[in-house]
This record gives structure tokens, sequence and C-alpha cells, in this order.
């Protein structure tokens, strides 16, 4: 495998040449002298960051360091200026603050620190201007550059703003850039910035919009009782300390704890300075059933008492509802009652969103092109790169003016359905289905297929529940459009089955209903729905998937009964896909592809933070010449881990491989696969090729035998939409009526990467908001694809995702992947799952090992839920 990544080999000449403004800065200098770096150590190192800040803050450290000194937070400080010795100092916060010390047992206890700055390194930032000029390559010299560049561009904000990374928010946020969620959280609106090396010898500065979710400012009981999704106090409480049969704790504190490592003070005493406490846990006991010695310090005497006792005794402070659980701090001993605690500000909200809550978040986070730039420029008023004492005492200057740079607009290609029919969208980025055939319909004529109608005891209505006459009606309609778009179909009276509100049962009956009316076993199942229950969802997915073997389309209840054709158009894209059909392909001349040609798709997602579930690894793979048709294979892939395992790939990769040779290859290999990755960061690019690619080859070199004549060539691509680059194209051809960039917007100069074969593609229309381009960064390429070919590429296969009539914004190969890794939850093996995750929570715990280490590893996840093989439905699109 290479050991470097590939270099940009030339850049793209297609297309419609165009200006567009970007949302990005050139950094017009930066400083040219020695920067010192010092290794800074405060106690013995674990002391705590709001610790670590006061002591660094106090005059006799920045007496010693001076002004112009940046300081990490943490352990690493640079200056321009070289100390003149290594300082020691202690520092006695209680001297500094002008306050006696603490007593314990008579005796004072200063609260002294000893800090220790040692200068570590020398950096020569000439080295980074020889890197954008290539006199040298990139080295852990140009990376210590950047990363103190980076740490003095956010030192100064840093100080007056809440920052998280590379985002900072006003901590006395204005209305319009905060809102309720509900739940006890709040969005909040910031600015983005960070420090890029780009092509043109330069450097940028990317700014855009940030979105983030804190925890409000407000009373914990509050908040507990909000998170606990319980619908009044009465029941909150009630449910606060009750442990059912058979478990360890109440079911609620499972919201509870999602408060632990949260900071919140206390007002019972009235005083003006708010002391912070961390959250370290949720205490067994309440405020009544806690008890503990009390000293008279007068005459020595020790009386017992309850925290409600104690809090009314000293402070004349009746506790409301004394029965919810304590607040247990970092301090030995010390627990606080909740409905005394406030969850102080600026606390990010790490957990995943209810979908009201996402909703609403969506709402705030969305806005249109001018909209953006607007606030960007707030955001831009709130850095004041001009007033910045740091950028100024190190010579660091930043045009204010975003780039403008020079884009391209390809060609938009011709969308084929059967019968030579064509779609011409234009620049539009639309098209629609009326009066055509699909491209290629069900494999086999549809002939046994059932209807299930779920009741609405899965957490629907039951008024909801579509009668009998519609959901014949629908059928119908369904029928009807079905065959008008070139479908198959014998059996035009399928059995309905309805009543039965067990999922797995309902699915049941219909299965062998259907198999029974026909005597063949079901290729296909609708199933209605009274809700969107994720839960049901993927109950009927595991139940379809894993214990029939069967095509499945889900429904909802409420589109049965208004029966619209655009709605039965829409889903029946999908129908046909899953029954074997392709929707449309591109246009073209020629065959595509010059060679036998396969391209793979690989996604792993994550679960939210604290969830049971393991990482789920999906990889795509082309099964036809136009590379229009997907097959998909997934597995679980440990906890968090992105890179996927080489048994999955091994796995994944093998039955796909030689299903393609079977049905596309005619009995051989590929010449040439894409291999498009999903999410992986430019620090992962190395150990991608290290670990995946070689993986993936030494499965293609078990299938020829070693022979290197027979393996394929091989390109890499990752492809990312976890970026903030923005385009804002002025009004006219390459601007859409809301200000976006038009489809086939291509940027590969000014902000991508200096030597790398990267570029920015637009190829969607936005419907809501400022449209987000995908980077693509190709890593590895032994085809030596032509620039423009590539480019051309990326762009028409996004007019050939299948279950729509629109380009889609990322390429289908990766779009699929992501899809499946979503739906392999369905396929969990939830108890054993379960148990896994209880033993890994387990092992973090003092105590007893829970495993034999030579023999077990808990890293690897427990594997998915086999797919019924007998309708070889894994081979097929049941993922869409």
């Amino acid at each position: 495998m290479p050991t470097k990544l590939m270099q940009r080999n030339g850049f793209g000449k297609a297309g419609k040449a165009v200006k567009v403004n970007i949302n990005s800065h050139k950094v017009e200098s930066w400083p040219t002298k020695t920067v010192y770096q010092y290794d800074v150590l405060i106690g013995s190192g674990a002391e705590k960051r709001g610790l670590i800040k006061a002591v660094w803050e106090s005059k006799p450290v920045q007496d010693i360091v001076g002004p112009g000194f940046i300081f990490d937070g943490n352990k690493i400080g640079w200056s321009m200026t070289q100390l003149q010795r290594d300082p020691k100092l202690h520092v006695d916060l209680d001297a500094v603050n002008n306050k006696p010390p603490r007593m314990k047992n008579g005796v004072p206890m200063p609260d002294t620190h000893r800090v220790r700055i040692v200068q570590a390194k020398k950096i020569n930032l000439e080295v980074l201007r020889a890197y954008l000029q290539r006199e040298t390559d990139f080295s852990d010299d140009v990376l210590q550059c950047i990363n103190f560049l980076d740490h003095l561009l956010r030192e100064t904000p840093s100080k007056y703003m809440i920052n998280l990374r590379r985002s900072y928010f006003s901590r006395v946020a204005d209305i319009q850039e905060r809102t309720l969620l509900g739940g006890g959280i709040e969005a909040m609106k910031g600015v983005y910035q960070s420090l890029r090396t780009a092509e043109g010898q330069k450097l940028v500065i990317n700014v855009d919009v940030s979105n983030s979710c804190f925890w409000q400012e407000s009373s914990i009981a509050h908040l507990a009782f909000q998170i606990s999704g319980r619908p009044n106090q009465t029941q909150f409480l009630s449910d606060a300390m009750n442990v059912p049969s058979g478990q360890s704790e109440p079911p609620l504190w499972r919201f509870l704890r999602r408060l632990k490592k949260n900071k919140f003070f206390v007002n019972h005493r009235g005083l003006g300075a708010k002391r912070l406490h961390t959250i370290m846990d949720i205490s067994n006991k309440d405020s009544d059933n806690y008890k503990f010695t009390v000293t008279n310090k007068e005459t020595g005497q020790g009386t017992e008492m309850s925290i409600a006792q104690y809090f009314h005794k000293k402070y004349n402070v009746r506790l409301n509802n004394p029965k919810l659980p304590l607040l247990v701090t970092a301090k030995k001993g010390e627990v606080y009652p909740m409905e005394l605690a406030f969850m102080s500000s600026g606390q990010r909200y790490p957990f995943k969103l209810t979908e009201d809550q996402t909703t609403k978040m969506i709402k705030f986070a969305v806005s249109r092109p001018n909209e953006r730039k607007d606030a960007i420029d707030f955001g831009l008023s709130k850095l004041k790169w001009q007033h910045d004492p740091y950028l100024k005492n190190y010579g660091m200057k930043i045009n204010p003016n975003m780039i403008s740079t020079n884009a391209r607009i390809l060609s938009p290609p011709e969308v084929l359905f059967a019968k030579g029919a064509t779609a011409k969208p234009m620049f539009s980025g639309r098209w629609d289905l009326r009066g055509k055939v699909f491209f290629k319909p069900n494999e086999a004529i549809l002939k046994s297929w059932g209807v299930c109608v779920m009741s609405g005891d899965q957490g629907g209505s039951q008024r909801a529940v579509p009668s009998e006459e519609q959901v014949i009606a629908f059928l119908q309609n369904f029928i009807k459009l079905y065959q008008g778009h070139g479908g198959r179909i014998e059996n035009k009276k399928p059995n309905i089955i309805r009543g039965i509100p067990d999922t797995a049962k309902a699915i049941e009956f219909t299965f062998k209903s259907a198999g029974d009316q026909v005597q063949l076993r079901p290729q296909m199942l609708i199933v209605i729905v009274t809700n969107k229950s994720a839960d049901v969802y993927q109950r009927i997915k595991k139940n379809c998937d894993c214990r029939w073997g069967v095509m499945s389309q889900v429904v909802m209840a409420s589109n049965v009964q208004k029966n619209a054709p655009q709605y039965c158009s829409n889903v029946l894209m999908k129908f046909n896909c899953k029954l074997g059909g392709t929707t449309s392909t591109i246009k073209v001349a020629k065959p595509y592809f010059e060679v036998p040609t396969m391209i793979i798709g690989a996604d792993v997602s994550h679960p939210a933070p604290g969830s049971p579930q393991a990482s789920m690894a999906a990889l795509t793979m082309s099964m036809d010449m136009t590379a229009s048709r997907y097959a998909a294979a997934v597995q679980s892939n440990g906890y968090r881990l992105e890179m996927i395992t080489p048994h999955n790939i091994e796995t994944m990769t093998g039955p796909l491989l030689q299903n393609w040779m079977e049905n596309v290859g005619a009995g051989r290999m590929p010449k040439h696969v894409y291999y498009f990755r999903d999410g992986v960061s430019e620090a992962q690019y190395g150990p991608l090729l290290k670990n995946e690619v070689a993986d993936l080859k030494k499965v293609f070199s078990d299938k020829v035998g070693g022979k290197l004549e027979l393996m394929p060539k091989i390109t890499v691509i990752v492809a990312e939409k976890r970026h903030h680059i923005r385009f804002f194209p002025p009004n006219g051809p390459a601007a859409d009526k809301n200000g976006n960039p038009v489809p086939g917007t291509i940027v590969d100069r000014d902000v991508t990467h200096p030597f790398e074969n990267d570029l920015y593609l637009c190829s969607h229309v936005a419907i809501q908001g400022t449209a987000r381009p995908t980077h693509y960064h190709m890593i590895m390429d032994e085809a030596n694809i032509p620039i423009d070919k590539y480019q051309q590429l990326l762009y028409e296969h996004c007019y050939q995702y299948q279950r729509a009539t629109t380009p889609v914004s990322l390429f289908p190969a990766v779009y699929y992947a992501h899809l499946a890794s979503l739906r392999a939850v369905s396929h969990v093996d939830e108890p054993v799952t379960r148990t896994w995750y209880e033993r890994r929570q387990l092992e973090e715990r003092p105590g007893v090992p829970v495993r034999n280490p030579d023999t077990e590893t808990l890293t690897e996840a427990p594997p998915l839920l086999k797919m019924q093989p007998q309708n070889r439905i894994g081979l097929g699109m049941w993922y869409i």
C-alpha cells in the first residue's frame, strides 16, 4: 500500500466557468519569527481545568510569562519571547484573592499550587511557508506550526465566549441567537472558525455559522422532570425512587444520569457569588432518609438528622420534594437536594435529541444563503480579528472579505427510462415520473404478496387505521400505477390481514397467508402503520429480513387514506428496486465504463452516547454494468470503531463479489474498482489505506489465487459532508432562485488541499436552507483516471439515485451505505447485545473481572442476526 496520499495531477476543465464566493478568508500575513513552545505543569498534572485556569490567570504567573503568552488551558504554551529560565513557583490562591486559608481541625490549609514552565521546542514558522511552496514535505514540524496558529486564532475569543472546539457562542446570547427545544434544552447559534492550508500557496480561515445544544440554566429538579419524559410532576415524583422487582435502581435514573458531570450552583444562602459544584452521581437516597451526624461546635455533641431536617434547621428552608434523589458532588460526603441546585449556563447537551427537539433544532438552524451570509458577518463582528491583541502581537492579518474563486458548472445529464424515454432536468434539479416507464421492471412477475394493516395498539390510534375499503382503493391505485410504470403483476388481489396487535404475529400471519394464496413463497409484504414509531418499524424489518426473508415496504396509514398518485409513484420506485428493478439510469452515447467496473460504498454509523448498541458497518456493491443497482451487507463493528474490521471486510465483500462475478462479470473479476468511503477524517486517510483498502485487496487476491494480472485496479475516494464550506454565488446563471449554487457547481481551487486531489461538488438543489457541497478526496488511484472523467462520474451518478426524482447531494454508493448502516439496527440481537453492553459497563468498574481476557474480547460486539437466505434478499436492495 502507498505510504503517501496521491497528489493532484491537474484541475478540471469541463463546464462553464463562473465566479463563486466561499465562506473562507485569506490569511494575508502570519508570524515569521521563531515561536517558543513550553510545557506547563500546574500541580500534579491531574488538576481540573477550572483550577488550572485560576492558577494560570493569577498575578504571580502572569508577571512571569508576560503579555502575549498563549496557553491551551491544559499543558502547552507558546510565546515569541524566550523566558530567561524555566520558571518554578508556588501560587497561593488564598493570598492572591485576599482570603484567609481554609481551616481543618484548627490548622490552616493554604490553597497553594506548584507551577513549572519548561521550554520544550522552538517552532520555526518558516517551515510552513516552505511546505506551501513545495520546498519540503508535510511533517510534524509543519503540523506544529498549524497547531500554534490555530491556538493563536482561538486565544482571544475563548476568553469572552463559550468555546466548543472551533466554535464560539455568546455567554449572554441575543434572542435571535437562541431558542428553547423543550426538555430543559436550548439551541444556540454561534460562529465557527478553522485555519486550513489551501491551494495557491496560502492559508485560509473557514468561517461559518455553528449551532449547538445546551442545558438551560434552570432548577435541576425541573430539568430532571423535563428529561424524564413523565407526563406530570406526580408521576415523576412517584417514579423517582421506585425500584421495580428484580431491578437494582429506578428506571428513571437512566435519564437522570444525563445530568452527571455538569456543574451547578445553589443559592439557598442568598450569597452573591456562585460557587460551582460538579454532579458526580445520583444518590440512591433522598433528603428524608439520607442521615448524617451534625456536631455542635460549642458542646461537641453530635445529632443525627436527615438532609431535609438539616436545611430546615440551619437555613430555614423547607424542601417541597424531599423524596427526590440527591446529587452527589466531587467532594467526599457532599450531597445536595435537586430542588436547591441550579444548572450553570453554557454547558453543552451531548445526547441524542427527541424527534420533536430535532424538528425544532432544524427549524432554528436552517437559513437561506443570504441569511446565512448575514449570520457569518455577524459572527465575524464578534471575532474582531482587526482588534485582536494576540493577532496584532504576532503579526497575523486576515482579509475580512470572502474568497472569490473560479468555479465551474458541469452540464447536467439526461435521465433515461425504458423505451428510450428521457427526462431533461437541466439546472432545475428535478423531474417527474408521469408517463415514465421504469428503466427495468421487477425481475420476476409479482405473484405472491400480501398486505398487513397494523392495529393502533403499536403506539398509534385505532381511528388512524384505514378501513378495508380505503386499503382496497389504495391497492387498486397502486397496482394501476405500477403497471403504468412497467411493473409486472399477476396477482392483483393480495390477501389483506388486519386486527393482529402483536407485530411478530401479524407479520407471520401475513407471510403465511400470502404464500398459501398462490402456493408460492412470498416476494413482498406491504405493511401499513399508523405512526412513525422507530420501534415498530424495526420490529417489522427484523421479522421480514431475518425471520422470513421477504422484501417489505412500510407505508403510513394517513398516506393510504389520501391515496395520492404522486405518493404511490414515489413508493413504487423503492418497491420496484426491492423486486429487482431499476428506476432509471443516465443517458450516455457509449458504455459508461470502458472496462468491467465495480463501485463499492462503505460507511460506519455510531450510536448516540450512552446507547448499548454497537457501531454498524455497511458495504454496498454495484450489481449492474451501469452501477445503478447496489446490493448491501451489514455487520456490527465493535463499539465506536470507525475502521471496518478485517473480518467484516472479508465476510461482507466475499458473497457480494461472488454475486457480481456471476451476474455482472460473466464469471470474471472486475478490471477497475472504485472504493467510496464515507465519514473518515483526514487523520484517518492513512489508516484507511493501511487497513480497509489492504483488507479489500486481500479479498481480491484470495479470489484470483494471488495472480497479479487478474487483480483489479483500485481507486479510493473519501466522501465527506461534515464540513463548513459553503458556496455563495452572485445573482445570475450560477445561482438558483434561493441564492444557492445550481447543481453541478464544482470548486477545486483556493479552498482545497494545497497538493492533494480533492474538490467540492454541489450536485443537488437544496430544498431548504443553504446547500452543503460534498467534499470528495481521492487518496489513491491505480487506474489514473482523467480528471474531467472522474468529476463527471461524481456528478452524473448523483442522477442515478433510485428512490428520488432529483439529483442527490452524495454519491449513491455512499448514500446507500449510509442507509444500510442505519437499517442494520433492525438486525440487532437485542438480548445478546444488552448482556454484552452490561458486561462492558461492569468491566469499567473496579472489582472482579467479568471475562477471561485470554479468550474473550468485549470490543468486538455480538454479530447481527443473519438475514434469512432462502429468497436471497441480502443480494438485493432490501435497505432502500
